[in-house]
């Protein structure tokens, strides 16, 4: 069976996931897992069908598949996305809220009320009404189909009442668009908080978005660097990979020795020293040396790429809570339909309440129902609770681990090194010989600012002040610094090993 990964546009509840979910499993996929809140949909293809077919009765069912990363709500033309929906609709909306406060006659005309609300009417169903109506024909109604009966209830009643001439008893266009604006602007705050936490995630991705120094040997065995995309390499192939550089794809060092800044994978702060044959995992850097390697795994056969696929898995699959949810969703509207009828025509027929008072309490319970607070929030709390976790440096590999976080009660690490922050401070200092503080943190600085090792850069940082013009400056691999001014004078900075003093203080940087 060939695994499946695709990105789904338009699902906008649990039961849109829901209908999807039926779908593949109808047409023999397996293992099927779909996430409305992040898009994201999984499964087992078993080959009796082509992807193509499925994509398409995806499509049918009012659902877009996408292919590759991409920004949906930043491509997408104003109208098609929720921000630009909202901000439509409140420009026609902000006028009946003004007079809810200030109470304006002249706003009384119903026509003029009417033309205010037909734009907010079409905008809406065009999205709640298409949806909904694909959800009733596939016999799995959403929240949607609240959403629409809910404006369409008010604003038929009005328009009714308008047309007879008894507007003043029938006015209930504020209901549409305030029904209509205020959904749109929830469902674009759900989606921004979902896109700002998985945002974290996409930046594990950093090894796929670089560029690789390739080497190549021509008829006479003279060695070519070209520079290619990270994802254009192939296992086998050569690298260079300098100071300063991101290491593109897993390898292993056939040339050199560097030091390593793994911290996106350990959490390390100090950069690890790497020698010939050991393992550079992709997407962590050379702090210092270079290095030549050939490549050992690509794609989605990388380290960083296991890590990120546990942790999208994580956030397709369903834990205890949100499979309590889906079952609730699924009889859900149904439910709440049956109890607006019943609302109705109780309050018509039994509480002997007028038409107007009858239709308007239905519709209140359609609206307050609608979205189905623990369908939307369960699996939307889920993803950006991952997108959070994964933006401190904490991956989840399922989601019932998300769910059981809360009964941990003591924690035990089992290195400090998973402890740090990746910041380094000055903690102390000590100046010996004839020279003062402020000369003494000039030439660090003067010397530090030139090498991209972690400590230097921290000692660059926070000694920032006027700078030493040297003669001649340069950095030895794994030692230190070492410069010389315009009286010949050669100044180190570096480890004691590098310094050769025997004043040993406990200090990482010696000066000399």
């Amino acid at each position: 069976m060939e695994k499946i990964n695709w990105k789904v546009d338009g699902m906008t509840c649990t039961n849109c996931a829901l209908s999807v979910h039926r779908f593949l499993e109808k047409q023999g996929g397996k293992n099927v897992k779909v996430n409305f809140a992040t898009g994201d949909v999984a499964f087992d293809l078993n080959g009796n069908v082509t992807k193509q077919e499925l994509s398409k009765g995806i499509s049918r069912l009012g659902y877009q598949v996408k292919t590759g990363e991409i920004n949906s709500a930043g491509k997408k033309k104003f109208l098609k996305n929720q921000k630009g929906r909202f901000l439509f609709c409140l420009v026609f909306t902000l006028p009946f809220f003004i007079d809810m406060l200030f109470h304006m006659h002249w706003f009384m005309n119903p026509w003029l009320q009417l033309s205010l609300t037909l734009p907010v009417y079409i905008v809406g169903m065009s999205f709640f009404g298409r949806s909904a109506v694909k959800s009733l024909t596939r016999g799995v109604p959403n929240m949607n189909v609240l959403v629409a009966l809910g404006a369409t209830a008010s604003l038929v009643y009005s328009l009714i009442g308008s047309i007879a001439g008894n507007a003043s008893q029938f006015m209930f266009y504020e209901t549409t668009v305030t029904i209509i604006t205020l959904i749109f602007l929830g469902n674009w705050l759900e989606e921004r908080s979902v896109a700002v936490t998985q945002a974290a995630l996409k930046k594990l991705t950093v090894s796929q978005k670089i560029t690789a120094n390739m080497i190549a040997y021509d008829d006479q065995h003279n060695e070519n660097i070209f520079s290619v995309e990270a994802e254009r390499l192939h296992v086998g192939d050569i690298i260079l990979v300098r100071s300063g550089e991101y290491v593109p794809m897993d390898c292993k060092i056939l040339w050199g020795d560097a030091s390593v800044n793994e911290s996106i994978i350990t959490g390390e702060s100090l950069p690890v020293a790497k020698k010939m044959n050991d393992k550079l995992i992709g997407g962590s850097m050379i702090s210092d040396g270079t290095v030549k390697a050939y490549v050992t795994a690509v794609g989605d056969e990388t380290v960083m790429n296991h890590i990120l696929k546990l942790v999208q898995e994580a956030q397709s699959e369903k834990p205890p809570v949100q499979q309590m949810a889906d079952r609730i969703s699924a009889i859900f509207v149904p439910v709440v339909l049956g109890l607006t009828v019943l609302c109705f025509t109780g309050n018509l027929l039994f509480a002997h309440h007028s038409f107007a008072d009858s239709l308007m309490r239905s519709i209140a319970v359609l609206v307050i129902a609608c979205p189905c607070a623990m369908g939307l929030a369960t699996p939307a709390a889920i993803a950006v609770g991952l997108g959070r976790a994964a933006h401190n440096g904490i991956l989840f590999k399922n989601a019932k681990s998300l769910e059981v976080f809360k009964e941990i009660k003591q924690v035990v690490f089992d290195k400090t090194g998973t402890l740090t922050t990746g910041n380094f401070a000055i903690n102390n200092f000590t100046v010996t010989g004839d020279i003062d503080e402020e000369s003494f943190k000039q030439i660090v600085y003067s010397l530090e600012k030139f090498s991209t090792h972690p400590l230097a850069k921290t000692l660059a940082a926070k000694w920032k002040t006027k700078e030493i013009r040297w003669n001649s400056v340069s950095e030895v691999k794994g030692m230190g610094m070492v410069a010389v001014d315009k009286e010949g004078n050669e100044f180190k900075a570096g480890s004691e090993k590098f310094i050769e003093t025997s004043n040993a203080g406990g200090h990482n940087i010696y000066v000399s």
